[in-house]
Order: C-alpha cells, then sequence, then structure tokens
C-alpha cells in the first residue's frame, strides 16, 4: 500500500545524537544543533522527527523559517518561532519580557533587541523546555544570524537550537559562512552534516511509495537522485514512463499540472518568495478571496504548496526557484512591477520598515530605479533609526543608485548622509574597517562645506563613528569645525555637535571643558524647541563629569535630569543607564541606603521592561553599595545570583565589584588577576580607565610583591592623569604613586615629586562635599601617605582620614583604620593601638572582611598586642553563621540536595553558600574547604 505520509531514511545516525542533545538539554544544558546540507537532503524532514521526539519529551517547540527574499526585515523567523508563546494568551498571564514584546511577536512594532528576545527565550525555558527551530539560515538577516550565535555561546537552561542551512549556497564569502563557524565553536553546538543517502535508504523510499522494492527503479533513482531524498520522491511522483531530464522540468511536473488559473497565480507568487503574502496576491491577481483560496487549495493539494500555521509557503524553495526561472525576462519585470504596485496600494503612507523593504526590492527588479532608490533611502533610513545590520544592504542599495536619478527634492538626504549613516550602520555592527572607509568618503563630500549643516552632520558622525583616520582631522578637530560652521544660529545639528564635543571631552578626563559643553548643548537644545536625546546625552555628560570633580551633590541632580530626558525620548534603555550612574554616586557613599533602594526599584524595572542586561548592571551597583555599607555576605552572595542570572564574567561592572569585595577578603591573588581584566576591558571602551581601576591594580601588584611593575603602571597612568582637571583622580594617582615609593621602588624622590604635585592640585580644586564618596576618600588619604614618605608623623593625618571614611560607610573605613593603627604603632603610640587594633579585628571579623582581620592579627602578634583567641582567630571565622552550617554538613561529604534537606533550605540556596564559602576561604574545591574544617579541629573526622 502507497504510503504519502512525511518519513525519514537512512539518519539513525544523526537521529541518535539529536536525542543525546535532547536529554542534555532537558538536564539543563543549552544545546545546538546545526544541520545542514544541500537543498533537498531532508532537513526539514530530519528537523520535524526531532520535533516530535522533543515535545514526546514535554519541549515546547518553536518553528520559524527564513525566507528567500531579503526586504530588509529585522528577526521575522524569531518573531514567527516565538509567536507562539503569545498565541491564544492574554497580556496578564505572560511573564514580564515576554509582555512587554508581545506586540512585536503578533506582528506590531518591527524593533526588538537581541537581549529582549534572549529573555523571552529563557522564559519560556523556565516553564518547560524549549526546541527552538530556526530553518534555511543561510537566508537569514544579520540579526537572525547574531541571536543564532548568541545562542550557541550564550544559553543556558533548558534550551536545544535547531538551526538549518543549504551547505551548497555557501558560497566563500556568503554571510552566512562566518556565522556557521562562529555557531560550530559553541561548547553545546553539534554539527549534523546531512550526505546523500544510500541504496537502502533509496530502497525504503520506493518500498513506502510504491509498496515494493524494484531494485531496477531503485538503482535508477540512486543515479539520478544522487541520493538526494527531495529529488527520488519527485521522480517516483512523476512516474516512471515520463521522468524528466532537466532538474526544473522535474520540480515543474506538479504544477504544469494544475489549472491556468492556478499556475498564473504561482507565477505571480514566485515573485515575492516561498512564503506567499496572501493580501498582496489578491491584490495583484484580482481575485475575489474565495476565488484565490480555491487557487490555493488546488495547489496546495497538489503538494506545490503547504500550508503551514497562519501562512502559505512554496513546497520547497527549489519549486518556487523553477516557477520563477520559468518567467520570461519581460514577465519577470512586469510582475515585480505589479507586485509593488499592489503593496504601495495596501500600505498607502504607512508603510513598516519591513514594508519598505519589499518595496525596495520589487520596485528594483522591476528595473524602476528612481521608486527604487527612493524605497531604498526610506528603508535603510528607518533600519538605521532602529540600530538593524539591515541598514547595511538597504542603504548600500540606495547608494548604489543614487547616481541613476535625478535629485530634485530638497528634503532628501544628501549623499553625504546616506554614506555617514552607512558608515554608523558598519560600526555599530561590528565592521569598523568599512565604516572606516565609507567615514572618509563622506568627508570628501563634504569638504568644500557649501552645506554647512551637512558637513556639521558628517563631521560629528565622523568623531563618533569610526576610528581618526590618516590624512584627515582628528575627532577633535572635526567636533570644532563642526561647532564652527553652524555656531550662531539653532539648529538641531549644533545640539548635536555640541553634545558630542562634550562627550569627547569627556572621555578624555577634561570635566571643565566637558561641563561648560555640555551645558551649551542643551541650551542650543532648548532653542530649538524639544530635543530629548541631546538633553539626555548632555546631562549624562554633566552626571559624570560633576562626578569626577567632586561635586557629587550636582551629580546627583544631574543624573535625575538625564534619566528624565531619556524617558522623553523614549530611550528607556538609556534611562536605566542613568540610574545606574545614580545608584553607584548614592551607594558609594552619598546616601548608602537610598542608592540600595534606588538599585533594587531600577532593577525592578529593567526586568519589567524586559532589559535584562540593564537590571544585572544595576545589580553589580547594588553589590558596590553593599561594600560601602561593610555587608561583605550579601554582597559576596549578590555577585554569585548575578553570574547565576546571566551576567557575563568579564562584565566590567562585575569585575569592578568582584576586585574591591577581593581586596576586603584578602584574596590577594585573585584581586590582582581580577584587576588586571578590568583594566583590560576598560581600555576597550573608554580612552582613560577610571583612576580607581589603576590604584587597585598597583596596590595588589605591590600585595604580590611586583614593585617595578607597580611602578610601571603608576607612573604611566599619573602622566596621563595630569593632563585632566579631576580632584579625585589627581588625589588617586598620587595615592598610587605614594604607594609605590613607600615599598622601595627606585627613583623614589622623583615619584613623590610628581605625587606632591598631583596632591597639589587635587586639594586647590576639592569641593567641599568631595569627600562624601569612597571614589573620593583618597583626597583624605594621599596626605596621611605623604607625610609616611616624608618620614613625617602620619596618626592624625590618618585620624582625620578615617572620620572622613566612616561617614562614607563600614566598608571604605576599613582599610582606612587599619593605615591609621599602622600609623599609631610606628609613632609608638601604643596605648591608643592598644584599644583600636582589637576593635578593628571585632569589626573585620563581623563583617567577613578576611584581608584586614588577617592583618589586623598579624600587627597583634608582631607587637604582643591581644587580638581575638584562640577560637576567634580561626580562618573559619570569616565565615556566616549559615556558612558553617553548609561548611558542616559539606565536610562529611554530602551533596547540595542533602544539605538542603538537612538545613531546610532550598538546594539553589545551598548552591549559593558553597560558591561563596570556597571564595572565602580561598580553596577550590569542596574537598580543599571539608579538609581545611577538619584540620582546624572544628569538625568530627
Amino acid at each position: 500500500m502507497q504510503d504519502d505520509s512525511p518519513a525519514l531514511f537512512g539518519r539513525d545516525r544523526e537521529l541518535a545524537e539529536a536525542g543525546q542533545a535532547l536529554e542534555r538539554a532537558q538536564d539543563g544544558t543549552a544545546q545546538v544543533l546545526l544541520v545542514g546540507g544541500d537543498a533537498g537532503i531532508g532537513k526539514t524532514t530530519l528537523t520535524s522527527v526531532i520535533a516530535d521526539g522533543a515535545q514526546a519529551r514535554g519541549f515546547t517547540v518553536l518553528t520559524g523559517h527564513c525566507l528567500d527574499v531579503d526586504h530588509g526585515a529585522a528577526l521575522q523567523p524569531v518573531r514567527e518561532a516565538l509567536r507562539g508563546l503569545v498565541a491564544d494568551r492574554a497580556d496578564d498571564d505572560l511573564p514580564p519580557a515576554t509582555r512587554r514584546l508581545a506586540p512585536f511577536l503578533r506582528g506590531g512594532p518591527e524593533t526588538a533587541a537581541l537581549d529582549d528576545l534572549g529573555l523571552v527565550i529563557a522564559e519560556a525555558a523556565s516553564a518547560a523546555p524549549v526546541m527552538l527551530v530556526l530553518e534555511d539560515l543561510h537566508w537569514a538577516d544579520r540579526s537572525t544570524q547574531d541571536l543564532a550565535i548568541a545562542l550557541a555561546h550564550t544559553a543556558e537552561g533548558r534550551i536545544c537550537a535547531v538551526l538549518t542551512f543549504r551547505s551548497d549556497e555557501l558560497t566563500r564569502r556568503h554571510p552566512w559562512r562566518q556565522a556557521a563557524l562562529d555557531i560550530g565553536r559553541g561548547a553545546g553546538t553539534h554539527r549534523l552534516e546531512l550526505g546523500p543517502l544510500d541504496r537502502d535508504a533509496i530502497g525504503a523510499i520506493v518500498q513506502a511509495r510504491t509498496g515494493r522494492r524494484d531494485q531496477a527503479l531503485v538503482g535508477a533513482l540512486l543515479a539520478r537522485s544522487e541520493g538526494n531524498p527531495l529529488y527520488a520522491e519527485e521522480l517516483i511522483a512523476a512516474g516512471e514512463d515520463r521522468v524528466p531530464g532537466p532538474l526544473s522540468d522535474l520540480l515543474l511536473a506538479r504544477v504544469e499540472a494544475l489549472s491556468a488559473p492556478t499556475r498564473d497565480v504561482l507565477r505571480t507568487a514566485s515573485a515575492h518568495g516561498s512564503r506567499l503574502h496572501l493580501a498582496l496576491l489578491g491584490e495583484v491577481t484580482g481575485l475575489a478571496p474565495g476565488e484565490l483560496d480555491d487557487r490555493l487549495r488546488e495547489a496546495t493539494d497538489a503538494q506545490v504548496l503547504r500550508a503551514a500555521g497562519d501562512h502559505v509557503d512554496f513546497r520547497h524553495g527549489l519549486l518556487r526557484e523553477a516557477v520563477y526561472d520559468d518567467l520570461l525576462p519581460g514577465e519577470r519585470t512586469r510582475t515585480h512591477a505589479a507586485c509593488a504596485a499592489g503593496l504601495e496600494r495596501l500600505v498607502g503612507d504607512r508603510a513598516t520598515p519591513a514594508e519598505l523593504g519589499m518595496l525596495a526590492f520589487h520596485w528594483y527588479a522591476a528595473h524602476d530605479i528612481p521608486r527604487a532608490y527612493s524605497a531604498a533611502v526610506r528603508a535603510g533610513v528607518a533600519a538605521r533609526a532602529r540600530g538593524g545590520p539591515e541598514a547595511i544592504a538597504l542603504l548600500d542599495r540606495a547608494l548604489e543608485l543614487y547616481d541613476q536619478v535625478p535629485h530634485d527634492d530638497p528634503d532628501e538626504p544628501h549623499k553625504a548622509d546616506l554614506v555617514r549613516l552607512l558608515a554608523d550602520a558598519c560600526r555599530t555592527n561590528a565592521e569598523p574597517e568599512r565604516a572606516n572607509q565609507l567615514m572618509a568618503e563622506a568627508l570628501d563630500l563634504v569638504a568644500d562645506r557649501v552645506d554647512p549643516r551637512l558637513a556639521a552632520r558628517v563631521c560629528t558622525s565622523y568623531a563618533t563613528s569610526c576610528e581618526e583616520l590618516d590624512g584627515y582631522p582628528t575627532h577633535a578637530e572635526a567636533l570644532e569645525v563642526a561647532v564652527r560652521l553652524v555656531d550662531g544660529e539653532p539648529s538641531a545639528e549644533l545640539a548635536l555637535a555640541l553634545a558630542a564635543t562634550a562627550d569627547h571631552l569627556l572621555r578624555f578626563s577634561r570635566f571643565r571643558d566637558a561641563v561648560a559643553m555640555a551645558e551649551r548643548a542643551v541650551a542650543a537644545a532648548a532653542d530649538v524647541g524639544e530635543l530629548p536625546d541631546v538633553d539626555a546625552s548632555a546631562w549624562q555628560t554633566l552626571a559624570w563629569s560633576e562626578f569626577s570633580m567632586g561635586r557629587m551633590g550636582a551629580s546627583v541632580t544631574a543624573f535625575g535630569r538625564a534619566a528624565r530626558a531619556a524617558v522623553r525620548a523614549g530611550n528607556v534603555a538609556e534611562a536605566g543607564y542613568d540610574d545606574i550612574g545614580l545608584a553607584y554616586v548614592l551607594g558609594g557613599g552619598v546616601d548608602v541606603e537610598r542608592g540600595l533602594a534606588l538599585a533594587d526599584e531600577a532593577a525592578a524595572r529593567a526586568r519589567g521592561q524586559g532589559l535584562p542586561l540593564i537590571a544585572l548592571r544595576t545589580g553589580g551597583m547594588k553589590v558596590l553599595a553593599l561594600l560601602t555599607a561593610g555587608r561583605l555576605d550579601e554582597a559576596g552572595l549578590l555577585v554569585a545570583e548575578l553570574v547565576e542570572q546571566g551576567m557575563h564574567p568579564q562584565s566590567l561592572f562585575l569585575l569592578r565589584a568582584r576586585s574591591r569585595l577581593l581586596v576586603l577578603q584578602g584574596r590577594l591573588d585573585a584581586a590582582l588577576t581580577h584587576a588586571r581584566e578590568q583594566l583590560a576591558v576598560n581600555q576597550t571602551i573608554a580612552k582613560h580607565p577610571d583612576a580607581d581601576e589603576i590604584d587597585l591594580l598597583v596596590g595588589m601588584l605591590l600585595a604580590n610583591d611586583l614593585v617595578d611593575e607597580a611602578r610601571s603602571v603608576a607612573v604611566e597612568y599619573a602622566e596621563l592623569y595630569s593632563a585632566g582637571d579631576s580632584p579625585l583622580a589627581h588625589a588617586t594617582m598620587a595615592k598610587a604613586l605614594y604607594a609605590v615609593a613607600l615599598a622601595g621602588g627606585s627613583d623614589d624622590a622623583d615619584l613623590a615629586a610628581t605625587a606632591d604635585a598631583l596632591l597639589a592640585r587635587a586639594l586647590h580644586d576639592v569641593p567641599p562635599d568631595a569627600t562624601t564618596h569612597w571614589d573620593a576618600l583618597d583626597l583624605v588619604v594621599a596626605p596621611a601617605l605623604q607625610r609616611e614618605v616624608r618620614g613625617e608623623p602620619a596618626a592624625d593625618a590618618w585620624a582625620a582620614a578615617y572620620d572622613a571614611a566612616v561617614g562614607v560607610g563600614a566598608g571604605a573605613a576599613l582599610p582606612v583604620r587599619l593605615g591609621l593603627v599602622r600609623a599609631l604603632l610606628a609613632e609608638g603610640r601604643r596605648d591608643e593601638a592598644r584599644t583600636v587594633l582589637p576593635e578593628l579585628w571585632e569589626e573585620a571579623a563581623a563583617i567577613g572582611a578576611g584581608g584586614v582581620a588577617a592583618e589586623a592579627l598579624r600587627l597583634g602578634r608582631r607587637h604582643r598586642i591581644p587580638v581575638g583567641d584562640a577560637h576567634t582567630s580561626s580562618p573559619l571565622d570569616v565565615l556566616t553563621g549559615r556558612e558553617r552550617e553548609v561548611l558542616d554538613v559539606l565536610a562529611t561529604g554530602a551533596t547540595n540536595r542533602a544539605i538542603a534537606e538537612r538545613l531546610f533550605i532550598s538546594e539553589k540556596t545551598v548552591s549559593v553558600h558553597v560558591t561563596n564559602l570556597l571564595a572565602k576561604l580561598g580553596v577550590t574545591n569542596r574537598t580543599e574547604a571539608a579538609a581545611l574544617a577538619r584540620d582546624l579541629g572544628f569538625l568530627p573526622m
């Protein structure tokens, strides 16, 4: 009996590997199946069988298809796949990120960030294992490729992605080629390259389709199809007596058997791609809905088309290509023109970016150059506003056609505008070399300065979109030109140029000039009317500049205004970063409790808006605030939670928090590693790293006896910061130089002289409210170190510094009090030291500051001052009571689950406690932790 149902033959090995991947994904380890092969080789059938197996295991299967027409719409296959998560569900029933993106997933707005979509997938996987299928990725837009790469390298949890592509499409320069290589390097990626079927498998197809295994037919099919199952199926369907020779004839056999009206519909549909645009098809053909449905049903019954959910596709991309290739050149041109005109009638003046991309495609294929150019410009500008990589192809098309059309419309973008927008798109999407080339072209186009506003826009873009180019002005010179060209008359160009100049000055630590320029930008924006994006940028520059000059109150005010402007501009992400900045200022000592509350509020707000990265970075600010307050245990737990929630270990926000925590815990080797990583990361995103990062690195180098390297780093960055005007940075670099001098580095006198000059500048410029923040305490610590370098009594200076540090927070005050104790002992003020040293140890031990506690013990032994007792001087004293309980049970060999049952807490909480206690004890695994506890005699053997 003949069987027409889909079946899979000859893929037992691939199915077994897929089954193992599903099992691992179900257990919580994300997997990727990268399925490649020639057209018709069975990728879709294999994927369908895998999906059936996944559903049987309880997976939610989500499927999206890439289309063979580039209409500039980003992430359409992902939107199609994830639409199933919101179908037939009320918004109130959706988790936060999914609820936020529901309009996009249902076909509304065209914008969605990759991070947002990743969070939607993660939310789905938290409810049930997810199998995400993206088919035909060789046709994928750049954003969809980026999402696939991100899944392969960063996805966590119960997720299995199945990504299919045509191997025979991958020329050396095909954009998917590099993406496939990147995905293949993922730790959980399994590449399934489907080759031709063997004779047994072809025989099984013949048996299934004809009810008998005719060996002569099997041999003929194997030779003709070369093991391609689709071709074998088509050859069988065409009949033994009329097997066509050319493949196009083979693929068209079923089409030719249809009625003439249905063939006409298919010929029109083939010009638009493998997925039929039903409304457009009705508009172009003029068929009534019922008549069109009849034509589509005939083609579907003949297996030329297939209905999938709410859309209709050609059964195979090769079928669509064969139908399209069968059109005569004139027919193709007229069909594309009809599609473009029909689409314009459908969308009117309300075209979405995706529809603009379709219009550009059809008018170009119709050889209507003026209309193709206009549509490409509109689509490219819209795509650039969204920040998507689709802008590159669309703006490329517009520039390709630019010289072939007249330019009479004064509102039409100038060629230089298109080139600079394309350069900015390339920079945003990791094509820096091309961005440089394009920006050079844009600068050449406005070299005559005939249109001052155009030239100003290009010069401003140059300073923000590419590197400084040989033979062209520096960024500073370009911004100066931009301002000069449009100064004197209110304009958006002037406001933007001033805001960009302010940001440039900020990045080079010229904070006073940055403040003045940002204030000019705000005033220029007000002269134009409402430019909230300029206001947001300028006020953020003001906020960080005021902070760097020690004006903490002014910084708090400016961050608030920046956030409000960002909200007016509709940029909730930028408002989130303003919240991060404000939380850093407040949590660093200005108002620690308010900073902690803001961090919680901002993180919750970001999660509710579907902005997980900002939520995690806000968590990093909370860690710093907890450290300022001396709540080290909570800070350590939060660090572990942030990593578990997906914060990248190399995140600057996390490195900064971890480094400060490690120093207080006394884990100096690890702190040095983090300090090096922190500086390396910051150097990739800022012209000048933060001075406190340099001070941390110098301190950890000295703590690890790397004096020469510490001196080299301190001298290099002291010279760099001497050109700036931040009293905080000057004091911090003076402190670092004094520390190197005290450690006995060479040329100590030169170091001290440089430090003296920096400190004098810092103290001359410091405002009264500066020392209310941890980053500014070097303004009072450096003078104490200066006295030590000079051999002068320093205890009173350390006492003044400690008084200031107490006002900042307990975590900030502990290291300063340690400096005070050392100075008291050095000056022979033993009676005072006998009082302060035990108090210092008790406070350090109470909050888990193992580094300070250990140094206090060492000083006590050296100077014969009683500190602690036999029990409290244990290294285990850095642990909290709950961590001690966990260690007690862990040392018996118990698993996390057993510990959780014993202590009546969750297994996840146990995992966090174990991670934290390993870090505090300075051991690398559970066995070492248990052995340490036994060696100290606190646990039964």
